[in-house]
């Protein structure tokens, strides 16, 4: 930049804030506590317990929706859909059928009998009592051998490897879990202890179906829930849970399971073997419920004959985990409304009040007002909405993005996306003088919100947010905890962000972030690890795992890898789902050369990838 621009830009903020803060002066006086009052009693609707936690294709869900609209409705907001609402298909929970079933045929040895001439002895389990299916797995059915596999690990920085020395291949394995908890001597496997992996990994091997079962402890019998566990496709394999009471009476009396157990525990040792004279049959039938969920929009119409035609949107989700689920981090033994004040009732709030402003007041360019569905179940109502817009993406011109805005302290808040567009970054500056704001910036406009739709859309970013707290994903974010105070904060903060962009004839620069590698690397958590750098797509895809980019500098970035491809093979695994592809990368080192199969535009098409140390 040169120097006359720098010294141009700097006398336009100087006179943006004097504006902003003799603005501020009147608007404050009159309008500070009505506003307050008013979030007060959104909020206080959105995070009770008659909502239930406003789980998608729940009545507190739909609910939450109908009173969204209703409010949109009450200030003039425009409907771009039906009754204000844009719905869409999700997979909302999982049934059992009576088409589950698991029986053994078990070999007695006889003296003096050859073993293939002895029938086998079969035992049915009782669905429910002896096993119950896991949500992710497949419709499938299993004939065959099975294999005792311990803890179900492959852990090559640790030279340990449950597999190392028997063939699994077409068998039923054993796994125990719950492994890390409360067991100092194998802690070092703690970043193994996820089911998920543990299926992963045997499907690697060449396991064809998987019996889990606890290792001891008082919920040694307790079935895992039927929790909706979305982007993890077993692929063809049926998964069970075990009690360990049925389970135990399938070993050998050399090798009983709770002796071997320990003996791993004791000497991390793997002691896989295959069950002697057995083999099972197991058949899982699950029924996904489709369900139709809402987004809730309006829209404020611009003043501006040919500014009116672009558009801002506000957005924030709106739903939240209901009793718990897969995403609670609750792990008491009875279930729990998780109303979700913080996440998301109060960035709920804020929109609510900002589109009653605006509709008194409009801006030159058209604001969206968007409550989101399904943030919580992987980015759902969002990326719908990028697929299926209801006004032209290129014509979007920026996205707000509140998501836990109640929690705020001595003043901070945390933007995110201010690198993507130009004059962002010199924008919040110049207000939070005003507002008395201490900023966290941060340049990066991808996370784990809404705005990372738009964004991977083009369209330029900010995303607030007053930071995590240790209610986060529990029965106690409740109202009780919210700052009402630095959410009003917060929503003249973001009316006067929406003022400046919403009636400047120029509309802000899409940039292409290119995160610092230091930064890279604190945000995907440091570490020794090797580094892909993909930036994921939440949409179901049945082929393997589809990807939305690559980060900036990454090794997946060199390799020419690109928006929408979808990985199916990484080295010799085979890709599902992005489990897959997170511990298909774990098993590398940095410098190592990968191929990477994919499907792009239905051709298949293989890269070789230098995987890289993070942040390098």
């Amino acid at each position: 930049m040169k120097t006359t621009d720098i010294y141009k830009s700097k006398i336009f903020f100087l006179f943006l804030s004097l504006l902003f803060l003799f603005s501020n002066i009147f608007y404050t006086a009159a309008e500070e506590q009505p506003a307050a009052v008013q979030m007060k009693e959104y909020l206080r609707y959105l995070s009770s317990d008659e909502l239930e936690g406003r789980e998608p294709g729940k009545k507190g869900n739909f609910d939450a929706a109908n009173f969204i609209a209703d409010n949109f409705k009450k200030f003039g907001l425009k409907p771009l859909a039906t009754d204000y609402f844009q719905n869409f298909s999700i997979s909302s929970g999982v049934r059992i059928t009576d088409k589950n079933s698991v029986s053994f045929g078990v070999k007695i040895e006889k003296p003096g009998v050859p073993l293939d001439k002895i029938k086998p002895i079969e035992r049915k389990w009782t669905l429910k009592e002896d096993f119950y299916p896991i949500s992710f797995s497949d419709n499938a059915s299993f004939s065959g051998e099975i294999a005792f596999v311990g803890y179900g690990i492959s852990a090559k920085n640790f030279d340990y490897d449950d597999y190392k020395d028997v063939d699994v291949s077409g068998k039923a394995v054993i796994i125990l879990i719950d492994s890390a908890e409360g067991r100092p001597k194998i802690d070092k496997f703690k970043e193994y202890s996820e089911i998920k992996y543990k299926v992963s990994n045997a499907k690697s091997k060449g396991a064809t179906a998987v019996i889990l079962v606890k290792d001891q402890g008082d919920s040694a019998d307790v079935f895992i829930p039927l929790n909706m566990v979305r982007f993890f496709k077993s692929n063809n394999i049926p998964v069970v849970q075990a009690t360990r009471t049925s389970i135990s009476k399938f070993f050998p009396k050399d090798k009983q399971l709770y002796v071997v157990e320990q003996e791993i525990v004791k000497n991390l040792k793997p002691k896989s073997f295959i069950i002697p004279n057995t083999t099972v049959n197991i058949s899982v039938d699950l029924e996904i419920v489709e369900t139709s969920v809402p987004n809730v929009l309006g829209m404020v119409k611009g003043t501006d004959e040919k500014l009116s035609d672009e558009y801002i949107v506000v957005g924030a989700h709106f739903d939240h985990l209901g009793w718990g689920g897969a995403n609670s981090l609750y792990r008491g033994k009875t279930t729990q409304i998780h109303n979700g004040a913080d996440d998301n009732a109060s960035g709920t709030s804020v929109i609510l009040e900002l589109a009653d402003r605006i509709a008194k007041n409009p801006l030159k360019r058209s604001v969206i007002f968007f409550a989101i569905n399904c943030e919580e179940m992987g980015l759902l109502g969002s990326n719908y909405y990028a697929r299926n817009p209801l006004v032209p993406l290129e014509k979007t011109v920026f996205m707000l993005n509140l998501d836990m805005v109640g929690r705020m302290q001595d003043n901070k808040l945390n933007i995110i996306g201010t690198g993507s567009s130009p004059y962002f970054s010199q924008l919040v500056d110049s207000i939070s003088v005003i507002d008395n704001l201490i900023l966290s910036k941060s340049v990066d406009p991808y996370g784990a919100s809404d705005h990372t739709s738009f964004y991977s859309n083009n369209v330029p970013v900010m995303f607030f947010f007053t930071g995590l707290h240790s209610d986060y994903h529990l029965p106690s974010d409740d109202i009780e905890k919210i700052n009402f105070d630095g959410m009003l904060k917060i929503t003249d903060f973001s009316m006067k962000i929406l003022d400046f962009v919403g009636n400047n004839s120029k509309k802000p620069e899409y940039i292409l972030v290119k995160m610092d590698h230091q930064e890279m690397a604190a945000k995907a958590g440091a570490g020794n690890g090797a580094w892909f750098g993909i930036v994921p797509n939440f949409e179901d895809n049945h082929l393997g795992f589809k990807i939305s980019g690559t980060s900036t500098g990454s090794p997946a970035e060199k390799a020419g890898l690109k928006n929408g491809d979808i990985i199916t093979k990484f080295g010799e695994k085979v890709i599902n789902n992005l489990y897959d592809l997170t511990y298909a990368i774990r098993e590398h080192n940095p410098g190592d050369v990968v191929v990477v199969e994919l499907l792009r535009d239905g051709k298949l098409m293989k890269f070789n990838v230098e995987l890289s140390k993070r942040g390098k």
